[in-house]
């Protein structure tokens, strides 16, 4: 039994070998060289659309990076779930509040309550 279980992985990773090495799966445009699973696109967009976007996912990242800072994963997950549903999302509020209710559920219920796995507290209440 000693051999026996990373048997299964190896014979997938020679199954993918194989597949690259004789292209199993044929080009989803001549000349190309995706697979047909691959989505094939070319979409462009202004260049202010593009810096606009990219400014609100660093925003949303740094702006969650410090609620989970400053209020810990129990309080500030949630709170940025609940904005960026209601906001990005463009959700009602209700929904909004149901899923954050949700995952704060998630986090101190199954997390803290049944398993019994604390998480650190955050800046503000240390």
């Amino acid at each position: 039994m000693g051999w026996q279980w990373p048997l299964p992985g190896l014979v997938l990773a020679m199954i993918q070998l194989l597949r690259e090495f004789v292209a199993w799966g044929k080009p989803a445009v001549e000349g190309s060289s995706a697979y047909e699973a691959d989505e094939v696109f070319d979409v462009r967009l202004d260049r202010r659309t593009e810096i606009w976007r990219t400014v609100g996912f660093f925003s949303w990242f740094i702006g969650g990076a410090t609620a989970l800072w400053l209020l810990g994963i129990v309080m500030g997950l949630p709170l940025l779930i609940f904005f960026y549903i209601l906001i990005e999302g463009k959700e009602k509020w209700k929904v909004s509040l149901i899923m954050s209710a949700v995952i704060f559920l998630l986090v101190w219920g199954l997390f803290e309550y049944l398993l019994e796995i604390r998480w650190p507290p955050g800046a503000l209440f240390r």
